[in-house]
């Protein structure tokens, strides 16, 4: 029973995505006043979307601070010094040499 209830509410919403898909672009009737109030709307929403991606999904920041202390000690090396993920293991480079 459920499972028929589901099935109806898709079709009707591809019924209904079709249509709107049909009845041609939304701005066209629209003035001036009436687009930029629905582009201002849909910025700060897609603003809020973002921030909430960012607060759920932190890993990007930890990505991007371990790729700047990365940078960063790269950045200090001197000229000829191996890189420093290659510093922790001295004994792998010279079998990769030989």
């Amino acid at each position: 029973m459920i499972y028929n209830f589901i099935f109806g509410a898709v079709i009707v919403g591809i019924i209904y995505g079709l249509t709107q898909l049909a009845s041609g672009d939304r701005y066209a009737n629209m003035t001036e006043e009436e687009f930029e109030a629905e582009a201002k709307r849909s910025s700060s929403m897609g603003a809020a979307i973002g921030a909430v991606q960012k607060i759920i999904d932190p890993g990007h920041r930890v990505e991007y601070v371990e790729q700047q202390n990365r940078r960063v000690e790269a950045d200090g090396a001197e000229a000829g010094d191996q890189p420093p993920e290659d510093r922790a293991a001295p004994d792998q480079n010279a079998k990769r040499r030989h």
